[in-house]
């Protein structure tokens, strides 16, 4: 298992490097730059004062030396300065939201396996009965229904109309003043919502996906085969059923890792929540390099660090795979 999970190390590096410069030139060659978004704003600006801009940005130079600049900063760990007014490090602003978001999105993603696996695999061993049809109903209405527009409504409902929930921010005023417990309770409280909603759409894919498996593990002979030696359903079900129909699934958890950082933008905006998604909409809004580079760079990480994880998901449910590895 170590050299297989080496292997897949290695060939995670130059696939990053290809990333980095296709994010790198497309940044660039979108319209618009940080200057424009600084000056434009100041009609006495002129340029020369765009020029000594640009040099301070080390816009000045030709992309394939700012590329070049860019990734031995990054060799040695270094995201750079922000384009902002405030000029503080990248990896300042990411580390000091990445909390916030962290939390959000790993306690949307628990939602989504405790309530969907569960719901799916019942769903698919009493199929046609009613359970499976009420929670068919549940779940498409989660698909289909716009995130943003189910936020909206529960601030409308939970917030504005009911009082129950707070509709934007993180903490209270007089925070700081609070006890330990008022401080959990009080972020529990304007958690409660974007966490819910953040995770109906997932809960709904997930549970229909493991369904859709089991329903088709379900049909293969080699559980007639178990039924036939004696095994209890149980056994049959958890033991031999359930683990087949979750290699697929984990190729969706595998990918939904990126998702941790990124993947809550529009509850982040809604909620007013102060999070790495809020702060990478602003910096693309802003054509802010640096700050941009360094999202996509967390990004594409994740997701070859996803991959991995699902790659080794398999190898872990399917010795098969890792030995196809190596032949």
């Amino acid at each position: 298992m170590l050299k297989f999970t080496a292997v897949r190390l290695l060939m995670m590096i130059p696939t990053l490097i290809g990333i980095t410069i296709v994010s790198f030139t497309v940044m660039h060659l979108a319209p618009g730059d940080p200057t424009n978004y600084v000056l434009d704003m100041n009609p006495k600006a002129s340029q020369t004062a765009r020029a000594r801009m640009r040099e301070l940005y080390g816009l000045d130079k030709p992309i394939h030396v700012q590329y070049w600049n860019w990734l031995k900063s990054l060799a040695k760990m270094d995201l750079g300065r922000s384009f902002a007014p405030d000029r503080r490090l990248v990896t300042e602003k990411i580390v000091e939201r990445l909390p916030v978001t962290l939390a959000l999105n790993v306690f949307s993603m628990a939602i989504i396996l405790i309530v969907s696996l569960p719901l799916g695999l019942v769903a698919a061993v009493k199929a046609g009965g009613m359970f499976d049809k009420s929670s068919t109903v549940f779940v498409f209405v989660c698909f289909a229904a716009p995130s943003f527009w189910l936020a909206l409504l529960g601030m409308y409902l939970f917030g504005v109309k009911l009082g129950w929930l707070p509709i934007s921010g993180m903490t209270s005023l007089g925070f700081e003043h609070m006890t330990s417990w008022q401080k959990f309770a009080d972020l529990s409280r304007h958690l409660a919502m974007p966490v819910v909603i953040s995770s109906l759409g997932g809960l709904a894919g997930l549970s229909r996906y493991l369904r859709s498996n089991m329903l088709e593990i379900i049909r293969k002979d080699f559980l007639t085969t178990a039924r036939a030696k004696g095994l209890s359903e149980r056994v049959v079900i958890w033991k031999h059923a359930l683990r087949n129909a979750l290699i697929p699934v984990i190729t969706i958890l595998g990918l939904s890792v990126p998702g941790l950082v990124g993947g809550s933008v529009i509850m982040e905006s809604i909620y007013a929540i102060p999070g790495l998604g809020q702060l990478f909409y602003v910096a693309v809004m802003s054509r802010d390099y640096p700050v941009v580079m360094g999202g996509l760079v967390m990004g594409a990480v994740l997701t070859l660090l996803g991959n991995l994880l699902a790659d080794l998901g398999y190898a872990a449910v399917d010795p098969r795979v890792r030995d196809a590895a190596f032949k």
